[in-house]
């Protein structure tokens, strides 16, 4: 069963160059043609010597042709032959990146289609890495090195038959060789495919390691972390050597074991093929070609080892690419009825919700409440309480799993996701900038947004710092907005979600990083433009935020709605949810998460990272002890 899979595997490699079977197909034409040349040269050095022990000086003649006309054919037909090498690698080299180019376009494509709960479980250097590194190594295993192998069967069979045809005695004794070094490059094979597969997993933690770090650089550095960091790095990159120098002594081993059957081979073979030119059986110049096409056929064998070595390398690489091509998503995001408009009551009815990666710990339980048409609602509760995960759940970043979540009376499961959430517009609490200017991170929701309405989106998020700026519109915001501060980002994703013209506006504590007087400005344009059309969806602590909204709803620890009501309702009761809420986050401190005990359900992918690095540690030391005591006992020892 496990051979079936291998070999699917490899069957599947291989027809990931099946687009470029045209140019493969000229390409195999150039190697049958400079390899017949390769192969026809130990023949006609043969035939050369033949001839030129003869002794005779007049009228030699090489295949009816003077030796003149002889030697200008053959080097015609040499010069055609590296041609062919020139046409054949330039082809494959072009088809390899053509394959490697199309890999990343669609291994990107398939990523980016996802949902949540991928990337939830999967690491972004993990995936980085097989964007960059599976994709190089899986375009050489279908060209070149196809190629490689292709010319190394060629050579090596024409070759043997030819050695079969000029002596059969020797051809038998060439073939004891073989059985040996073919279970050798078997299980040499099988061997370098699993190493293959450890060293492009660690180097993908590799990868996530320097993508985290080097993105939090300035956290890192404030907590004097360098040292630690630069550590931790060193260590994975020890792993990683430590499995490359497991690679290298096992292919040294194996080529070298290899090498030296193929000389012992040879040595025998001069020596049998002495005695027959002694005999006259064999002549100088037919073991002289006899010999010249052993090294053809051994260098071939080489070839074809190195090739099955490298294709497992590229079976051990595909495998990870084809499991993320062949993900399907939970959520399908070009199905579904297709969204002319989101507007109308939003309602939750009996909503349940966990967490994929954290199933055991329910976020909701029950949830129920409706937010009507046009109004300003705000949602508050304690920390960890999901009010966010309303956010995401309306987004269909998730699916509940139970329960049933509508606007308008139409369950969201059913609706096509990308036209309900051009429908929607989000600033989340960590405002995301992209690199680039600021007219495109403001336009990136409506690309087609004119100039005008840029600027407009920018002044009624109280953008007014743009006109300060040299570039204006054109300033480079940096990688994630690092040239801008936090409350300039945060106006800038709200002019983002502004230009959408949303029937639906999520803030996710999005005037948390303004000070109070950006704020009320931002707030004011907003309510002024919301206010009747679009609902909008406050997650906020800040109470200047929950003053405003009509209506607030309030959850607690239990994954459901405590109580609903406006600000001066709630507030003129001491003992409601609301009030309490309040007081705890007015004397700095917050409710508990009752869920929080549950910690070992889910973590982290900052914990993750580092209790995987803890654990590989205190093995490592705990290895170190051991032979520290062993060492011990042995000096103690009379």
């Amino acid at each position: 069963m496990q051979s079936q899979a291998g070999f699917d595997e490899i069957w599947r490699l291989i027809k990931v160059a099946r687009p470029e079977l045209r140019w493969l197909a000229i390409a195999l034409v150039f190697l049958v043609f400079s390899s017949s040349v390769s192969m026809a040269i130990p023949f006609t050095v043969g035939r050369i010597l033949d001839v030129a022990t003869k002794g005779e000086s007049e009228d030699i003649k090489l295949f009816g042709l003077t030796l003149n006309q002889f030697f200008i054919g053959l080097g015609t037909i040499l010069t055609l032959g590296a041609m062919s090498t020139f046409g054949r690698v330039v082809i494959l080299r072009i088809v390899g990146e053509r394959v490697v180019a199309r890999l990343r376009s669609q291994l990107y494509r398939r990523t980016y289609v996802q949902d949540a709960e991928f990337f939830d479980a999967n690491r972004v250097g993990d995936l980085i890495s097989r964007l960059s590194s599976d994709t190089v190594i899986v375009g050489k295993s279908v060209t070149q090195n196809l190629s490689d192998g292709l010319r190394a069967l060629f050579s090596g069979g024409a070759g043997f038959a030819i050695m079969v045809w000029t002596s059969a005695k020797l051809t038998g004794m060439l073939l004891l060789m073989f059985p040996p070094i073919a279970i050798g490059a078997f299980f040499y094979g099988r061997t370098i495919r699993n190493v293959s597969r450890s060293i492009q997993k660690n180097l993908g933690t590799l990868t996530k390691i320097a993508e985290e770090r080097l993105g939090n650089i300035k956290t890192s550095q404030a907590f004097v972390g360098e040292v630690q960091e630069v550590g931790r790095y060193n260590r994975q990159i020890r792993r990683i050597f430590a499995l490359g120098r497991r690679e290298s002594l096992i292919s040294a081993t194996f080529f070298a074991s290899t090498g030296w059957a193929g000389n012992m081979t040879i040595l025998a073979m001069l020596m049998v093929g002495g005695n027959l030119v002694r005999t006259g059986e064999m002549s100088l110049g037919d073991l002289t070609s006899y010999m010249m096409y052993t090294a053809f056929a051994g260098s071939s064998l080489f070839g074809l080892s190195g090739f099955y070595s490298e294709l497992m390398k590229g079976v051990g690489a595909a495998s990870r690419l084809f499991e993320l091509q062949d993900r399907k998503p939970g959520i399908h995001q070009t199905t579904g009825v297709p969204v002319k408009s989101a507007q109308g009551p939003i309602r939750f009815d009996n909503v349940s919700f966990a967490y994929p990666t954290r199933p055991a710990v329910r976020i909701f339980n029950g949830l129920d409440f409706e937010i009507p048409s046009g109004s300003n609602v705000c949602v508050v509760g304690p920390s960890g309480g999901g009010k966010s995960t309303v956010a995401s759940l309306l987004l269909r970043f998730y699916n509940p799993i139970g329960g049933t979540i509508s606007i308008n009376g139409v369950d969201i499961s059913t609706m096509n996701v990308k036209s309900l959430r051009r429908r929607i517009g989000m600033v989340s609490q960590e405002p995301v900038l992209f690199s680039g200017t600021i007219a495109e991170n403001i336009s990136y929701g409506n690309p087609q947004a004119t100039r005008m309405e840029i600027i407009t989106a920018a002044r009624r998020a109280n953008c007014n710092f743009i006109s300060d700026l040299p570039d204006g519109l054109e300033t480079q915001v940096g990688a994630r907005g690092s040239q801008l501060s936090g409350g300039q980002k945060q106006r800038i994703a709200i002019a983002r979600a502004l230009l959408k013209d949303p029937d639906i506006l999520v803030l996710d504590e999005a005037t948390s990083a303004l000070d109070a007087e950006s704020e009320t400005l931002v707030n004011e344009a907003l309510a002024g433009l919301l206010r009747g059309r679009n609902t909008t969806i406050s997650i906020a602590h800040r109470l200047s935020t929950i003053k405003r909204s009509d209506q607030i709803i309030v959850l607690n620890n239990e994954g459901k709605v405590a109580e609903i009501g406006s600000y001066p309702e709630l507030a003129a009761n001491p003992e409601s949810a609301f009030s309490k809420l309040m007081e705890w986050q007015m004397s700095g401190g917050e409710i508990p998460d009752k869920r929080s005990s549950d910690s070992n359900s889910h973590i982290t992918e900052f914990e993750e990272i580092e209790q995987d690095l803890q654990e590989r540690e205190d093995a490592e030391e705990a290895n170190r002890d051991e032979v520290d005591e062993k060492s011990t006992e042995s000096t103690r020892r009379p």
